[in-house]
């Protein structure tokens, strides 16, 4: 059916979590709400910085199920309250995962993403008798403090989510200028 195909194709195959399309239409509404309401909202660029180490030394099966382990990770910490607009997680990239957090300023959106890290931080990636502890880089950029509208805010969080990585990784940046 139609329904079905829509959702097929917005969705990730791997972890089942929007992909970039998907995200295209949900960040369109997130944003339109924002400017209409001046309401804040916050994005979450979170990067893998342990699969291309998971996929060498345990296998490529193993790598998936880090990048299921970092959606569940994610999913864990996203505020499940129905007063308010929904969290939305989405795959953005082979590793990159994005957060958008509807109605959150950047201060309740630094809680969430530390949440998250520790939490991956805490769950090994368990193959063949073998155990890696996975971590994540977080870039976090929220609008209206960082732009004006989606496009300019994703590309702050994901600049803040290069400098987590250049900054020894693990960590979570807020964007600053």
């Amino acid at each position: 059916s139609y329904g079905q195909m829509k959702v097929l194709s917005e969705t990730d195959e791997l972890t089942g979590v929007l992909n970039v399309r998907g995200l295209a239409v949900a960040a369109d509404q997130v944003f339109r709400q924002a400017e209409r309401y001046a309401r804040p909202f916050s994005v979450l660029m979170i990067d893998s910085d342990s699969l291309k180490l998971v996929n060498d030394t345990l296998g490529h099966e193993a790598g998936d199920r880090l990048l299921k382990l970092t959606v569940q990770c994610i999913q864990n910490e996203l505020r499940k309250n129905p007063m308010r607009p929904p969290d939305i997680v989405a795959r953005y990239g082979g590793d990159e995962f994005l957060v958008l957090l509807p109605e959150t300023p950047c201060s309740s959106a630094a809680g969430v993403a530390e949440r998250i890290r520790k939490g991956m931080q805490s769950t090994p990636i368990i193959s063949r008798g073998q155990s890696v502890h996975a971590t994540v880089s977080i870039g976090l950029a929220c609008y209206p403090t960082h732009g004006a509208d989606f496009e300019a805010v994703l590309q702050k969080a994901d600049q803040a989510m290069y400098a987590s990585k250049a900054g020894g990784k693990n960590r979570i940046t807020m964007f600053s200028a």
